[in-house]
């Protein structure tokens, strides 16, 4: 008698199984090592995998009872004597139906994760197709903002934004109509002659930039949309005179705005 396992009775209620039952409880004997927690943790798990997978194993385990009956091992259960009475006089529940009942929670639960498997390989794939759509979608925009359609004339503001954010450590100075031609030569002399400029990028119409021996670029200066061109064109002449008297490089380039 030293060597028999012992064991612990759990006592579940008929609510624990649902329907309509006799009155009194239900009970089985488990190994003295399983907890009560570890039993209810383990029923409430193969319960709910049954229950996800319930249209599957309906169609298997009850639409065809006959089928079923004869996927079943032979019933072989070693119970003892109180357990059988029990199962004889008050129980609604036979020995088979026990055991089909854990074929069920058993098939269900490698239903259950046979499912898993199969949405986490589906899930990769999907996630590799979201994964190609995003990257096509960055090199599309990139590409976008690379564009400038035909004819297009940006406003001052966005130039003016776009000349902020490329040249952010320098000061943006804008030349419009309230600024005739002389002033504005002046103007851009003065401010090549005080940083003592190393070289000046002329970009097209649009703005002129100093650049000093530390590579620094100090100035910017803006023309607005609604400058003259042939007034842009005499200053930034003008400009490039200067630069060849000094001995400043001067360089006219391909405006980027």
């Amino acid at each position: 008698m030293t060597n028999q396992k012992r064991t612990r009775k759990f006592v579940f209620g008929n609510e624990k199984f649902g329907g309509s039952y006799i009155p009194g409880e239900f009970e089985i004997n488990f190994p003295e090592d399983l907890s009560r927690e570890d039993f209810e943790r383990i029923f409430d798990e193969r319960m709910q995998a049954l229950h996800k997978r319930g249209h599957d194993l309906k169609e298997e385990f009850f639409d065809n009872d006959s089928k079923r009956k004869e996927n079943l091992k032979p019933l072989s259960i070693r119970v003892k004597p109180h357990t059988k009475e029990f199962f004889k006089n008050h129980s609604i529940l036979s020995p088979r139906d026990v055991l089909e009942m854990y074929e069920e929670f058993n098939n269900g639960s490698e239903a259950f994760i046979n499912s898993l498997l199969e949405e986490e390989n589906q899930l990769k794939i999907e996630l590799t197709e979201i994964q190609e759509k995003l990257h096509n979608a960055k090199l599309f925009r990139e590409k976008l903002g690379d564009l400038k359609p035909e004819g297009e004339v940006l406003t001052d503001e966005d130039k003016l934004l776009k000349l902020k954010q490329q040249y952010e450590r320098s000061e943006v100075r804008q030349i419009g109509n309230e600024t005739s031609v002389g002033k504005a030569q002046n103007d851009i002399i003065q401010h090549i002659q005080m940083y003592n400029t190393l070289k000046v990028d002329a970009y097209g119409n649009d703005y002129i930039i100093l650049t000093v021996y530390t590579n620094a670029q100090p100035v910017v200066f803006y023309f607005k949309n609604e400058y003259d061109e042939d007034d842009i064109l005499e200053i930034i002449s003008r400009i490039k005179e200067f630069c060849a008297e000094k001995d400043i490089g001067f360089h006219e380039l391909e405006s980027d705005i």
